[in-house]
């Protein structure tokens, strides 16, 4: 029977974890309170929560079905990174620590019911940030319209231009016609 601030500390971490946008579960053997400290503190300056959780007390707090689906990054000691608004910006921190501190190692994640592996963190991480991926979307959306304008805007250019040349011909034939 688990007592009752271990019960607190399941449901605070339940709360968190259905609060949070990135779940990153890191194994932070041989890393020394100093480090672990200068980790959570640049994590936080991201938005991203670090804490040292006991594996037993986390899967509590996951539930049944994330706990068997994290079953491969639950082994070992654990701290969790968890992002609360930007998921990109979440893991680009802690990769960022993770080669920062050669001892802290990414075991896996979880992000919107997908778990994610090593390889998938680190692809997230190579990511843009948010402004430039809105930026890049609004870039392909604009494309198309910005040629088609440039296309009718051509075509209207060289009618002008025609159109020009004609009147230009028209009063040069003008006064040779009266002259005769």
């Amino acid at each position: 029977m688990p007592t009752e601030r271990k019960q607190m500390i399941v449901a605070q971490l339940s709360e968190d974890l259905s609060r949070s946008t990135l779940i990153v579960l890191t194994d932070y053997r041989g890393l020394n309170v100093k480090d672990i400290t200068t980790v959570r503190r640049n994590l936080a300056k991201a938005g991203v929560g670090y804490r040292v959780v006991k594996n037993t007390l986390l899967c509590l707090a996951l539930g049944d079905e994330r706990a068997e689906e994290l079953a491969f990054c639950l082994d070992g000691p654990t701290a969790l990174a968890l992002a609360f608004e930007d998921p990109i910006a979440g893991a680009k921190a802690v990769s960022e620590q993770a080669l920062a501190h050669k001892q802290l190692r990414l075991k896996g994640g979880w992000m919107e019911g997908q778990i994610l592996s090593r390889e998938k963190l680190a692809q997230l991480a190579a990511l843009p940030a948010r402004p430039v991926l809105l930026a890049q979307l609004m870039g392909t959306v604009r494309a198309p319209m910005a040629h088609l304008v440039g296309g009718l805007s051509a075509t209207l250019q060289q009618l002008l231009h025609v159109l020009q040349q004609r009147a230009e011909q028209a009063s040069e034939a003008e006064p040779t016609a009266e002259a005769a």
